[in-house]
This record gives C-alpha cells, sequence and structure tokens, in this order.
C-alpha cells in the first residue's frame, strides 16, 4: 500500500525568524530586471535587515538605491522560500554588500511528497549485506533518512541506488516493531557515517496506521 502523496503547496507566514544560515545560496530579481541575479547571505540582524553579496555586474549600482524592491528566492530543507523587500543601502568596501529590509512575509513552496519531520528512533536494517543497527534521523508518510555508522571497510558502504532494504523500528512503547521494504533513493556518506534517502513500498495497512499515528503524535507535541 502506498501512502498518499502530498501536492507541492505554498504557504505565507507573518513576522518570521528566518530560519537560514550564512553562505546560503540565493536569486535575486531586482525591480525592472528580467532575469535572476546569484548571490549568497553574508549576514543577518533579527527582524531589522539583511546583507547579501553584491552581484557583480555591469549596472547593478543602478538597482540598489534605498527603496528599490528586490524579491529573493532560496532552497532550504526540501523547500523553496521566497520574499520581497526593498533596498536599504550598500557600500563597496571593505566588500561590495547590499543591505535590505528584514521582510514581514515570507512564502515557503514544499516540493516534498511529504512533510518530514526530525526523529530520533533506533532501529536496523537489513540488506544483503546483513542486519545493522541504525537510527532514522527523520520520517514521513513516505519514507525517511536513516543513519548508519559504519567503518571504512565495512561492507554495507557498497550500498546504491535502486537497492531495496528491510527497515525495523519500534514506534510506540509496548507495540511490536514495525517492518518496511524500503527502496533506496540516495545515498551520502563519509569515513564513518552512511546516511540512506529511503523510500517506503509496498506497506501493510497496520504499518500506515502506526506510522501515520506516530507523526500526528509528534507533530502535536512539537
Amino acid at each position: 500500500m502506498q501512502a498518499e502523496a502530498i501536492p507541492a503547496q505554498a504557504r505565507r507566514s507573518a513576522g518570521v525568524s528566518l530560519s537560514i544560515g550564512t553562505g546560503t545560496r540565493l536569486l535575486l530579481n531586482f525591480s525592472g530586471m528580467r532575469e535572476n541575479l546569484s548571490s549568497e547571505l553574508i549576514g543577518l540582524y533579527p527582524y531589522e535587515f539583511l546583507i547579501f553579496k553584491m552581484p557583480l555586474i555591469p549596472g547593478i549600482r543602478n538597482k540598489l538605491l534605498p527603496g528599490e524592491g528586490v524579491t529573493v528566492r532560496y532552497m532550504q530543507g526540501g523547500s523553496i522560500f521566497g520574499f520581497s523587500t526593498c533596498i536599504l543601502n550598500h557600500v563597496l568596501k571593505p566588500a561590495s554588500l547590499v543591505f535590505v529590509e528584514y521582510p514581514e512575509f515570507v512564502e515557503q513552496l514544499d516540493l516534498r511528497q511529504h512533510r518530514r519531520v526530525d526523529c530520533l528512533l533506533p532501529g536496523k536494517v537489513h540488506c544483503r549485506h546483513g542486519e545493522y543497527r541504525c537510527v532514522l534521523a527523520d520520517l514521513s508518510p513516505g519514507g525517511g533518512k536513516v543513519v548508519l555508522d559504519v567503518k571504512a571497510s565495512d561492507p554495507v558502504k557498497s550500498l546504491g541506488v535502486g537497492d531495496m532494504l528491510i527497515l525495523r523500528l519500534g514506534l510506540f512503547a509496548g507495540k511490536g516493531d514495525v517492518s518496511v521494504s524500503c527502496l533506496l533513493k540516495n545515498v551520502a556518506q563519509d569515513a564513518s557515517r552512511l546516511q540512506l534517502g529511503v523510500q517506503f513500498r509496498d506497506m501493510g495497512e497496520d504499518e500506515c496506521c502506526q506510522i501515520r499515528d506516530y507523526l500526528e503524535q509528534v507533530s502535536t507535541a512539537v
């Protein structure tokens, strides 16, 4: 049984505290310009202003007058965020920087089929190389992120996109483990850790209900 997908949709939030880190890549669209310009976030003062790296193209300073409008977009955590703001000032020394007003509203477009919640659920993953202890780092009705601690020579590091896994989790105390077949969608690894993005496949009604109940409980508690 496949979990029902949630179509991409936009949400608008007012008076937000931006969850965005320095170095985040940005797309800027200045009033009167057709093309988007690449930039990055240098810093911010919450609810006051943000500082961007100035795009270095001919004539850009004519677009950086105080009060000129600019639309900002960036991607984070499987969503596209965007907001409109106004230029406050720009400086050329010690670096070429643009200061803009802190946004009053931010729009968010979710690209993932299912919204995910962060978690730290211990479990086990069974693959063609054997069974391994793991932690589920995030969960949605359709999949999640599985994290394993591995050694440099561990054969599980040869897993690739398209492999099938069995994931066993204990979602609720006093209930049996949930076992779910998973399709491996993406892999990230370093010397000691393996991160597996998995998509649930062929779930039974009981497994679907337990995962849905867990997500509802966690979402209510947040």
